[in-house]
């Protein structure tokens, strides 16, 4: 039986046969050897040399110690049931010779998740899509089902997995795979044809979908030549002045009480929020292409010193697009696009549209920031609680301070937020949420009690509280005027995944769109 060799295999897309393809500097590369079945090892000659910390920290130099990044890759081209697709089996540091998008997307992943069992999960690596982009790893100790790595299936991306497969063909060892499909197995040049093979079909089959169904509801697009054509879509939008599908907004997570207001380059002007028409109007030559729009910057100067930017962006890292290309649909968010699947799509917005709208009157939003127009919104009020001064800890604990709301009106707690990119929705919604729990805690309770009463603050909270006599409204502070909020897909998303579980507490929940007129 051969050795047991560590694999990584990628799988080259169709219709890339040429080196000249496939390889980033073909001219750098040469072929190592010809296999009998005419497959054609290449590699990039190694360039050996002193390791740099022997100088650097060691101050020395010694002809004894050199290293070398070998880098070879073995492409096999293979007919299976009258397809003929080329793998690529890569060694040392050859993964760096390939040109961008010549490799299948997810090619590993496919196959793990038709491999593996949902409990059979022991390593995940996922980016948070649609929020801050926060990439991370998690490991647990043994084999895991899914939900045990705090995986949101409607927000986050998956990136990479490692399981441990039962299948006897991968000898039952651990598998990881994004791109790659990486595994430890006893093969080597004189058996890997049907391997790859068997490899092919296991990412062919659709098995995934009885428990991983949710890996096709959202993908980074990765391909240029697609991200080229959706930014042409992009233009094309901005100039027939199509702002239903196309506008703008802070990308990330702000302290909106310390920003006075915001200025575009090649714009004097100051503005109150961003403006996709203001932006556009300060590009003095014809909206021609997206460079333009990652030329243009965007500040937030501070509030208290009017020469200060706090925060500074690219304008195209400000635009929100929904775009449909070829009958996909495709989402634009902090400078990167993806394809939703329609039928995501559809069941989002279904959801997000049969959420309760409130009635209630609310003072329209002129204000320096969000701690003014809560103190005006509660004065307008009768007998409204400003609550967005007083921090609770969960539990009674010392960390993890939270408010309870920004204003209480008789059953109603009212949260407020402008109306910024996913992240800032996501972080107003995320707020609703924990602050839904902290109310059900009974020592948090008394602790909001104490402080209230140290206000002279009495009988607010009731000694018996109960989720189903209140409801959390959840306002957002909106340019648009739409009695239902227009807000980014990625948003309705975390919407509708912090409404069911705050439902699920036994509250009552309901939109309100507030109308900035500053």
């Amino acid at each position: 039986m051969p050795n047991k060799n560590k694999l990584s295999i990628y799988l080259v897309k169709e219709n890339l046969v040429n080196i000249e393809d496939i390889f980033d500097k073909p001219n750098e590369i040469a072929v190592l050897d010809t296999l009998t079945d005419g497959s054609k090892v290449y590699y990039k000659a190694s360039g050996i040399h002193e390791p740099s910390w022997m100088r650097d920290f060691f101050l020395k130099n010694n002809n004894n110690l050199h290293q070398a990044n070998s880098r070879v890759v073995l492409l096999k081209n293979i007919s299976i049931d009258g397809e003929s697709r080329i793998f690529a089996l890569t060694f040392g540091y050859a993964r760096f010779l390939f040109k961008p998008n010549v490799l299948e997307e997810q090619f590993g992943l496919r196959i793990i998740l038709n491999t593996i069992q949902q409990n059979e999960i022991r390593k995940i690596s996922k980016t948070s899509v649609g929020t801050n982009q926060k990439q991370s790893d998690e490991q647990l100790p043994k084999n895991s089902d899914i939900s045990e790595f705090g995986f949101d299936i409607n927000r986050d991306l998956m990136k990479n997995i490692s399981g441990k497969s039962d299948d006897e063909i991968f000898e039952k060892s651990m598998l990881t795979g994004g791109d790659i499909f990486s595994l430890t197995v006893s093969r080597d040049v004189t058996n890997i044809n049907e391997f790859l093979i068997y490899c092919y079909k296991r990412f062919k089959e659709t098995t995934y979908q009885a428990n991983f169904a949710w890996i096709d509801n959202i993908k980074f697009v990765r391909d240029q030549d697609l991200i080229t054509q959706l930014n042409t879509a992009l233009i094309n939008e901005i100039n027939n002045k199509n702002f239903n599908q196309v506008w703008m907004a802070v990308p990330e997570v702000v302290s909106w009480e310390d920003i006075k207001d915001f200025v575009i380059s090649g714009d004097k002007q100051h503005y109150a929020d961003i403006e996709i028409k203001k932006v556009i109007e300060s590009i003095k030559k014809d909206l021609t292409s997206v460079d333009q729009l990652q030329n243009k910057t965007i500040r937030a100067i501070s509030s208290r010193d009017n020469n200060q930017a706090i925060y500074e962006w690219r304008a195209y890292n400000c635009i929100i697009a929904e775009i449909t290309l070829d009958g996909k649909e495709y989402c634009l968010s902090n400078g990167k696009w993806y394809r939703i699947d329609t039928n995501f799509v559809n069941t989002i917005n279904q959801q997000y549209n049969n959420i309760e709208l409130n009635q209630d009157s609310f003072i329209e939003y002129s204000h320096k920031d969000e701690d003014h127009y809560n103190e005006d919104l509660c004065s307008s009020f009768p007998d409204a609680i400003l609550l967005h001064k007083y921090k609770v800890p969960i539990g009674g604990g010392q960390g993890n301070n939270i408010e309870p709301c920004d204003v209480l009106h008789g059953n109603k707690m009212i949260h407020i937020k402008h109306n910024g990119g996913s992240s800032m929705l996501s972080h107003l919604f995320n707020q609703a949420l924990v602050s839904s729990q902290m109310w059900l805690d009974n020592e948090s309770r008394n602790i909001l009690k104490d402080k209230l009463a140290n206000d002279g603050k009495f009988d607010i909270i009731p000694q018996n509280f109960s989720a189903t006599n209140y409801e959390i409204v959840l306002g957002i502070i909106n340019k648009f005027s739409d009695e239902r909020p227009k807000i980014p897909f990625f948003s309705k998303v975390s919407l509708c995944f912090a409404i069911r579980n705050i439902k699920h507490y036994g509250y009552k929940v309901s939109l309100k769109n507030i109308k900035n007129i500053k």
